[in-house]
């Protein structure tokens, strides 16, 4: 009946991602003959806040508490007309896992009570795999970056990707969740590459210090955890207690806590230091009580400044030497010569203020310093209303901008040609726990998210694209004069909890509503693009670029951005069994429903093509609300009586949510109000201006036109799920130590997938030749309809799954030792990893033989093996107020994947795009029928094929997608902690801490590498193609070999950071 009504409940306004911020107590009390004891009481006090908890024992002798604070430590006490009462110290509850205690009382007339000290690690219940990460584990555990990935790297199933996001089961880290408090501290519009809120300016999402706790969860059979795909991280904050508590603490670094050169040397080269840079953090925090045992406050605050010299400048001879295509010289007949050079930079910048109406741009090309800043801020109210009742709101503000210089070996933009991303996060967050009665209990939650992310510019001016050898940037950065994204996100959460017998029944509801504001126009300016420097000073324009918004359908607004509105609504409800104090069941059921609330602009004229109707895919359409079943079971079995040994497990679906990025596509790529202008090769009397919409189209000059790229949405779209089974196994063995295994499998029920349906199949192209075409070397060629340059249509695959085993060993002395391994080996496929914010990029760039059909392969985000292993030591007190703590981590893994392509002078398959197609890697004797270019490519060619491992294994095939992958790294971390009390009673202490991260490369520069793989290795150019009667293509190749692994020249050399923090 329960399920019933969850399903007839569907037309209430509800959503998904409903993670936990509290933990809970539950058990049996009974006698020494195993009977019940109705009627006993349970009270539970928070030692630090003093907040009192109570429960009764039912008629099964079971008692449970819901909401409780996180942490501890607790005393509990349970008492019983008759009985001694028996008092539990030093109990702590973990985020989000119910601590179970089973009593068996005694009879006694005596008045004292009998005082247990709580030592099992076997309470916490959680049936799937995960992790939790205590304070001390935040507080030890090395980092520089002080981030909350530093901690949850090392969860087993997790891998912490060199761009800084993370993932969980080889997933797309966009399709984790991340939560503190309850409240949303994802990106959920998908734009930055950590995924967390002010993720593009590199800021963290809330400081460390303010943390209590973390839980990661990937297999979750709890129905109130939703909104994931891959993992999900749930972080609560620090909470007042009785006693003023605080710190003050700074961290620093600079150039001289950083290694030199990494790696090898080349013949001639010398290991260098870095130019002067500083690091710097600044933070406090305090938590007290305004009124004792009822109300209190914690505040933080945390300031965080980088600096660092742009390396790249012709100031300092950047670029001595690359020769430019030609002589530079200027109209008056004066030489620049051929090199990039201060002189020929400033001629640059007065040509540019000269003749594109602007005059000062305050331009500049000198080495100058690039600064990060941020600042995160909170405060937290716990009010314990009553015993019944408990209030919690939390206040939340960060502000952080990152400068951006995009200059390379290869490529310079000068100083105000770049641009400063900037973030403004405000969150709120209210909590109200409430025991209604002793066998109901609810949990309310509300939150606001407010996200602001900008580029923003020096000034408003045309931009300059030189693609000469040395490739040239000046003017306002083209993908930044009109880029800004506007992010907010409501949620209320209400979960009731009925205690009945041996079932702790859930029926619950997450709502969630999200408005976006995306504005993104490249070329706002306007983008001159020329071949050589030589053409730039002549006006040489070999393309010009503009887009802009028509002002007739958007009010005027040449800027305009696309607005999104959108909703998930859902309603779970789970049972709980508890048929003995050894098994426990969990069933239950998740029904969500995602809803886009507004449409985007409907195009007529798109909507009548042939590409429309045949596709069923039309402009201003949007997915139909479709109801998203999760149903879930769980279990827990201790196999002993001691509970030594224990078998958990489960299976159910997994509703996640896709970044509203790619559904934001369809609203702002609508071929309506977005509009392009292109001009090749303009005539000499082209005006030169940063006023395009009046100089430009205003005036006549050129109109809007061409091939637009349009994006829908396929009316049956899903968003993501899967379906999960994990079964674990733990054991207690000697004195302490614990063993744990767990086994995972995802398989994909629905994952996103791109395809261009400007495309159709007109031919084959045989990688080989015509006369030695098989079915395994051979691929369709493809034509692009004349009118749009693409049209990208989001659908569904169900294709795709991911595995994984871990075992992990663990133990803690009573002497302040504690040591952990673990080991994982898994695999995960997909046919599209969504690595692109942009739906055109995730389709192109999705290497492939046939591009609209993409092969089931290792997903990116395939790490096959991983090893972790840490040992840390804490001294006992020592030398009247002296300790000392030590850390030491290691983090080893298989390297990045990679896929072997080929360069495209010559497109391929005949998709419009180049770069994108998969190797085929022919046997000996077909290289012999291949067409080459040059004499002595095929020799070389198949010599590579020979060394190259996974080329040499797949010979006669296809290369797969990321079927390369890089090499093991290997990686130490060391965390030093070294303590003076000034008041031992009160814990009170300074601090000095050193934190090293990546040290074994302090002993050895070639130890400890961290490698880059670039996504595709392009092993043959195709140069040109030759297409017979019947429109098939025959590929004449060229070869060229490429470097397959670079080292990351600063994650390679060992750092070193210093902080303390005075505690009070």
């Amino acid at each position: 009946m329960l399920f019933v009504a969850v399903a007839i409940g569907m037309f209430m306004p509800l959503v998904v991602v409903a993670q936990v911020t509290t933990s809970s107590l539950n058990g049996h009390v009974a006698d020494e003959a195993g009977e019940p004891l109705i009627g006993a009481a349970v009270v539970a006090v928070h030692t630090p806040s003093g907040t009192q908890y109570a429960a009764v024992v039912n008629e099964e002798g079971r008692f449970v508490i819901n909401g409780m604070r996180s942490g501890g430590p607790y005393k509990i006490e349970v008492s019983y007309i008759g009985m001694s009462t028996i008092e539990y110290t030093d109990v702590v509850l973990k985020l989000g896992e119910p601590y179970e205690l089973n009593v068996v009382m005694t009879a006694s007339n005596e008045l004292d009570a009998v005082v247990v000290v709580s030592e099992s690690s076997f309470n916490a219940s959680k049936t799937g795999a995960g992790a939790s990460f205590s304070l001390r584990t935040v507080e030890t555990t090395p980092s520089i970056d002080r981030s909350v990935y530093d901690v949850v790297k090392y969860t087993p199933q997790a891998t912490l990707n060199k761009n800084g996001g993370i993932s969980f089961a080889g997933s797309n880290n966009r399709y984790n969740s991340f939560q503190v408090d309850g409240a949303v501290a994802n990106d959920s519009f998908g734009l930055s590459s950590s995924g967390t809120n002010g993720g593009q300016t590199g800021a963290n999402p809330i400081a460390l210090d303010a943390i209590e706790e973390i839980q990661v969860v990937v297999a979750p059979f709890d129905v109130r955890q939703s909104g994931f795909t891959g993992g999900a991280i749930n972080a609560i904050t620090k909470s007042g207690t009785n006693t003023v508590k605080g710190s003050f603490y700074s961290y620093f670094n600079n150039q001289d806590f950083i290694g030199t050169t990494a790696g090898p040397l080349e013949d001639g080269e010398s290991r260098e230091k870095y130019d002067t840079q500083l690091a710097q953090t600044y933070g406090f925090t305090v938590g007290a009580p305004i009124i004792k045992d009822k109300l209190f406050i914690f505040a933080s605050a945390e300031y965080y400044k980088t600096t660092h010299p742009n390396v790249y400048s012709p100031d300092n001879g950047s670029y001595d030497g690359i020769l430019l295509n030609e002589e530079v010289i200027l109209p008056d007949g004066t030489s620049l010569g051929r090199y990039f050079n201060s002189a020929m930079a400033a001629a640059m910048i007065n040509h540019y203020e000269k003749n594109y109406g602007i005059s000062n741009t305050g331009e500049s090309f000198s080495q100058h310093q690039v600064t990060d800043q941020s600042i995160n801020a909170m405060a937290r109210i716990d009010w314990n209303i009553s015993d019944a009742h408990k209030f919690m709101f939390r206040y939340q503000f960060m502000d952080a901008f990152a400068d951006q210089y995009d200059s390379g070996a290869y490529e310079y933009t000068f100083n105000n040609s770049s641009y400063r991303q900037s973030n403004r996060t405000n969150t709120l967050v209210a909590e109200l726990n409430s025991r209604i009665s002793d066998e109901v209990s609810n949990e309310f939650r509300a939150t606001a998210v407010f996200v602001r992310d900008k580029r923003s510019v020096a000034y408003g001016g045309a931009n300059i694209y030189i693609q000469d050898a040395l490739t040239v940037n000046l003017g306002t950065d083209y993908s930044s004069g009109a880029n800004a994204m506007n992010s907010d996100t409501y949620t209320i959460t209400d979960n009731v909890s009925i205690f009945k017998g041996n079932h702790n029944i859930t029926v619950g509801t997450y709502n969630e509503i999200f408005r976006f504001y995306n504005v993104f126009l490249q070329g706002a300016y306007g983008s001159y693009g020329f071949n050589t420097v030589n053409d730039y000073f002549n006006t040489d324009i070999s393309q010009y670029g503009y887009r802009y918004a028509d002002p007739d359908l958007t009010g005027g607004d040449t800027r305009w951005g696309a607005t999104t509105w959108a909703a998930q609504f859902g309603l779970y409800a789970q049972d709980e069994w508890k048929p003995n104090s050894n098994f426990t069941f969990t069933y239950g059921l998740r029904v969500d429903m995602p809803v886009l609330l507004n449409k985007p602009t409907a195009n007529p004229e798109f909507n009548a093509s042939e590409i429309a109707v045949n596709n069923n895919q039309y402009v201003g359409t949007t997915p139909k609300p479709n109801v998203l079943f999760s149903p879930r079971v769980g279990f827990r079995w201790y196999m002993d009586k001691a509970k030594k040994s224990l078998l958990r497990g489960g299976a159910g679906l997994f509703t996640g949510r896709v970044p509203f990025v790619w559904l934001s596509n369809a609203y702002n790529n609508t071929g309506m109000e977005a509009k392009s202008v292109t001009v090749n090769q303009p005539d000499s009397d082209f005006p030169l201006t940063s006023n395009p919409y009046q100089d430009i189209i205003e005036s006549g000059v050129a109109s809007a036109g061409g091939r637009a790229t349009i994006n829908t949405l396929s009316e049956d779209f899903k968003y993501p799920q899967v379906f999960r089974v994990n079964l674990g196994y733990e054991q207690e063995f000697g004195q302490g130590w614990k063993f744990t295994f767990d086994a995972l499998y995802s398989k994909t029920f629905n994952n996103v997938f791109f395809e261009n349906l400007a495309l159709s199949k007109t031919g084959t192209v045989y990688a080989v030749s015509p006369s030695a075409a098989n079915e395994s070397n051979v691929a369709p060629y493809y034509s692009v309809d004349g009118t749009y340059q693409a049209v990208v249509a989001l659908k569904n695959t169900n294709k795709g799954y991911t595995y994984s085993l871990s075992g992990k060993i663990e133990k803690s002395f009573d002497f302040g030792l504690d040591i952990m391994a673990s080991y994982t080996f898994g695999h995960a496929y997909s046919v599209n990893d969504g690595t692109s914010s942009v739906a055109l990029s995730n389709w192109q760039y999705n290497y492939s033989v046939d591009t609209n059909s993409p092969e089931l392969s290792h997903s990116l985000f395939d790490r096959p093996h991983k090893v972790m292993a840490a040992i840390s030591y804490t001294t006992p007190m020592y030398a009247n107020g002296l300790q000392t703590s030590i850390s030491l981590t290691y983090n080893g893994g298989s390297g990045q994947r990679f896929s072997y392509t080929m360069d495209e002078d010559a497109d391929f398959n005949g998709d419009g795009r180049t770069g994108n197609s998969l190797l085929y890697i022919p046997t000996q004797a077909e290289i012999g029928q291949m067409s080459w270019a040059n004499p002595g490519d095929a020799a070389a060619f198949e010599q590579y094929i020979r060394n190259d491992k996974y080329l040499s294994s797949h010979r006669g095939q296809w290369s797969q997608r990321y079927g390369g992958i890089g090499k093991f790294e290997h990686h130490f971390d060391l965390h030093i902690a070294q303590d003076f009390y000034y008041d031992k009673k009160h814990g009170r202490k300074l601090q000095f801490v050193v934190d090293f991260l990546n040290i074994s490369n302090l002993f050895n520069r070639e130890w400890g590498l961290y490698y880059n793989a670039a996504w595709n290795l392009q092993i043959l150019n195709v140069t040109k193609l030759t297409e017979d009667a019947q429109g098939n293509m025959t590929p004449t190749y060229s070869f060229q070999s490429p470097q397959s692994l670079s080292l990351s020249d600063f994650y390679s050399r060992w750092r070193c950071q210093l902080g303390f923090r005075l505690t009070f």
